[in-house]
């Protein structure tokens, strides 16, 4: 993990965004596992992708969250690699709660097709079988998601369906996958489903939020030039668990010619496919983290290399501050946050951007 030489006391316990994951190992079957209640109120739900049968994967099952995660013992499946986390979702093991409905994930064989969805004409018990083209078994209940926005917000999630494949896909975003908002070819958008996928528990990214506590730290304002991928230094190390608010000011040159934008940049319009982040406002200032993901906070989960917003988000002529941000490691070395700007050419840039960040852990 990334830190400097200077060690701090932290809460590792303060993020509680795997507490939901155990390390075991193990292949799906058609038996889901029993049920303990008892367990945490949240639990990740993470995208899996096997390139040789096509098929799209997204499971709460601990068996398969651990392998995202990276815990001991749990070792990858040589046919799924990891996609990304979608969001948090109630625990299945825990009793429903009000205000709720099931997700529910079905399986068929003949298609090696994993099907999620909160369609109540696909409610079942487990083990029950449907026939839509080909049979389906009710493999298991992914967990329960609240049917109204939630008041510290939620993240909608689509099912999509590939007809020359023969698959279902259950995504928060295609920006994983793609790099854009937009579906992969061959993917068209089936449902919006019901509910609204959570936001991880975290006490360092509720102290981020409004009404906002002191932070542990804030840096000095540094300078993020406008040419390049500038690395923040984080005086105090970027550990798991840790949330960031960005604020900055400062303009850009974006050509050879003499432009200039506010590091805000263009926050009516949205970049095109090409840019670092397509779909945030061009010449904006944007991050990323090296290894592992970040929630930011009324977007979803970002994996490391995907560039999420950090000012620019509301047209006020004037940077707004950043989202929080709350890093997880995933299982890896930490990583590196990092800040450019969204710009498809950044060889004829000049300039350099002001930047200060304020840290929670």
């Amino acid at each position: 993990m990334f830190t400097t030489a200077l060690a701090r006391i932290r809460s590792l316990l303060a993020a509680g965004i795997v507490t939901g994951v155990i390390a075991t190992a193990g292949a799906v079957t058609l038996a889901a596992p029993p049920a303990t209640a008892g367990g945490p109120t949240l639990v990740p739900l993470v995208t899996f992708f096997s390139p040789a049968r096509g098929d799209y994967f997204t499971t709460s099952q601990s068996a398969w969250t651990c392998k995202y995660f990276r815990l001991a013992g749990c070792a990858p499946d040589p046919l799924y690699h990891s996609v990304g986390i979608q969001g948090h979702v109630f625990n299945p093991d825990n009793p429903r709660p009000a205000g709720t409905t099931p997700l529910y994930h079905w399986w068929s064989p003949d298609r090696a097709d994993n099907f999620l969805t909160t369609d109540p004409n696909w409610a079942g018990n487990v083990g029950d079988r449907k026939t839509s083209g080909h049979e389906y078994t009710l493999f298991r209940i992914e967990g329960y998601v609240p049917i109204a926005l939630p008041v510290g917000g939620g993240m909608a999630f689509y099912s999509y369906w590939n007809p020359a494949t023969e698959d279902n896909a259950a995504l928060a975003t295609w920006n994983r996958v793609t790099g854009y908002s937009s579906p992969a070819a061959g993917w068209g958008l089936y449902r919006r489903e019901t509910g609204y996928l959570l936001p991880p528990e975290s006490s360092t990214l509720r102290r981020c939020q409004p009404p906002m506590t002191t932070p542990n730290h804030t840096s000095d304002p540094w300078s993020a030039a406008g040419n390049l991928v500038n690395p923040w230094l984080a005086e105090h190390g970027l550990e798991d668990g840790d949330a960031l608010r960005v604020d900055a000011t400062g303009e850009i040159r974006t050509d050879f010619w003499g432009n200039v934008k506010p590091v805000h940049g263009y926050s009516w319009q949205h970049a095109v496919p090409g840019y670092p982040a397509p779909g945030e406002p061009p010449y904006s200032l944007i991050g990323s983290v090296t290894a592992g993901a970040t929630f930011v906070s009324g977007r979803g989960w970002y994996e490391a290399g995907s560039w999420f917003p950090i000012v620019g988000t509301r047209d006020t002529g004037t940077p707004s501050t950043s989202p929080c941000l709350l890093y997880e490691t995933a299982g890896q070395v930490g990583g590196r946050f990092q800040v450019t700007i969204n710009d498809n050419n950044l060889s004829d840039n000049g300039g350099a951007a002001t930047v200060t960040v304020r840290q929670w852990w």
